[in-house]
């Protein structure tokens, strides 16, 4: 007598178990189709499959992207009007200054001298000017008396205007030395910091030679430079300026645009006005500055794999739902369209033909190429992480 192995045993077992299945399994599917059912995965076989996406309404904006530096608001180059050698320095590199604030004093020898003696003149003359109005006061009552001669009388009034020419000569030399004096004393024009020194205590400083530099950087300004049609914007009134200094916002003010553009690059030059009283900015840091604008109406976009082309004219399929559940079709209509630019990484368009098209209607995003007026298609929902928002 032979003995059964227990791998055979097993086998036996496993295809006992098995074999009942597939009749039953063929009998569903023929009671299906006695009761005249459809099956749902036959009937979606050859339908072709579509991603949808909705029609926007997108306000076309003009924008573009600066990188420019911070510059100080006020910035004078401290220069002597006259030469002279430097007594004083009051100053030091990085050093804050006030406004009036005394910066150089250079020697005055000169100058003091030139006052004092246009001074004396002065008197002098002024002196002699009186003497002179005595005697022409004199001679005049002489000569109605007859004991005067009529000379005499313009002889003094000759000498008398030549004083008074010599009078305001020294009034201007004592004008001009005084302005030399106080010139040689070199003032703040203007709150700041000394930025740049560029003198040595005693030495000579030529008329006109830099000394140092001295910048407001409580205000700090920013130079962006305007398209021809950003000034159109701006005129609307909806340019806007976006400022980010080391990847942070920035407040910022528009302080005044060019009346005229640039000869070199055909742009305006617009300056916007940074408060920087706690010194947190430093001028010379690099400052990326956005200017947009809305440039126009609102214009309906879709995505630019929704446009199709028939020979020359673009058109789009419009879907609309006709059945739902699990037979879900999309009906496809045809409608023609104009193409224009490009909107925000869309495509504006507008109907042609006598088509109508509105903000909020489903068309056809990505599909076969052979879809046609008059198909029905079925909507392959968008990925979780991407695609049009279709709610």
């Amino acid at each position: 007598m032979h003995s059964v192995s227990p791998h055979s045993a097993r086998l036996a077992l496993v295809l006992a178990l098995a074999l009942p299945s597939a009749p039953l399994a063929c009998s569903e599917q023929t009671e299906q189709a006695e009761q005249g059912q459809p099956d749902p995965d036959a009937a979606a076989v050859g339908v072709p499959r579509v991603r949808i996406a909705q029609v926007r309404e997108v306000v076309p904006q003009v924008s573009s992207r600066h990188l420019v530096l911070l510059t100080p608001w006020r910035q004078a180059q401290i220069s002597p009007r006259y030469g002279g050698q430097i007594a004083e320095l009051l100053i030091a590199e990085q050093a804050e200054v006030a406004a009036d604030e005394l910066l150089v004093r250079l020697i005055d020898a000169d100058a003091r001298g030139s006052l004092i003696s246009a001074q004396a003149s002065r008197t002098s003359s002024e002196k002699r000017l009186a003497d002179l109005d005595r005697q022409l006061a004199d001679a005049r009552k002489l000569f109605e008396t007859g004991a005067g001669t009529r000379r005499e009388v313009e002889r003094l009034e000759t000498e008398i205007a030549t004083t008074q020419a010599s009078i305001r000569q020294a009034s201007g030399q004592v004008i001009q030395s005084r302005d030399r004096r106080q010139a040689n004393e070199i003032l703040a024009p203007f709150a700041g910091v000394i930025t740049s020194l560029d003198a040595e205590l005693g030495e000579y400083a030529s008329p006109g030679a830099r000394l140092a530099t001295l910048s407001e950087l409580d205000i700090l300004a920013l130079d962006v430079p305007l398209s021809e049609f950003e000034m159109v914007v701006h005129e609307r009134g909806a340019l806007e300026f976006q400022v980010m200094v080391r990847q942070q916002p920035i407040e910022a003010a528009l302080e005044w645009i060019a009346r005229e553009a640039d000869t070199g690059t055909n742009t305006f030059p617009a300056r916007l006005r940074i408060n920087n009283a706690d010194k947190r900015l430093r001028a010379g840091e690099a400052a990326e500055v956005l200017v947009r604008g809305d440039k126009g109406k609102p214009e309906l976009v879709v995505p630019p794999t929704a446009v199709r082309w028939e020979a020359t004219q673009a058109y789009l399929l419009r879907a609309t739902a006709v059945a739902t559940g699990d037979q879900a079709r999309e009906q496809l209509e045809r409608v023609d369209v104009s193409v224009h630019e490009d909107v925000d990484g869309q495509v504006a368009v507008t109907a042609t033909g006598g088509a109508s098209l509105a903000a909020g209607d489903r068309v056809v995003a990505s599909g076969p190429s052979t879809l046609v007026d008059g198909d029905q298609a079925i909507m392959i929902p968008y990925a979780k992480a991407g695609g049009p928002d279709l709610d």
